[in-house]
């Protein structure tokens, strides 16, 4: 199970859409999740990204793109337009 980490020296950040099997989806845009370590697999990513939202009924999750950070060495603010 996913577990926040406020210190962990490492985030992903990544787009992702999760489509549910009832209809719909959601998706996000530089969506952060904090790491273990400093590699995630995609297969991982997907677990931790349903875990993580609490995404009862989850079908196929595709994700975007993705980045390892540092913790603090990456813009995490929201884009103002």
């Amino acid at each position: 199970m996913y577990t926040p980490n406020p210190r962990s020296a490492y985030r992903v950040k990544f787009d992702f859409r999760v489509d549910f099997d009832n209809g719909g989806h959601v998706q996000g845009q530089d969506f952060l999740l904090d790491l273990d370590g400093a590699a995630v697999s995609d297969d991982a990513l997907k677990v931790m990204i349903v875990e993580a939202l609490n995404l009862a009924r989850a079908g196929r999750v595709t994700i975007y793109q993705r980045q390892v950070v540092r913790r603090g060495e990456h813009d995490d603010r929201p884009a103002h337009t």
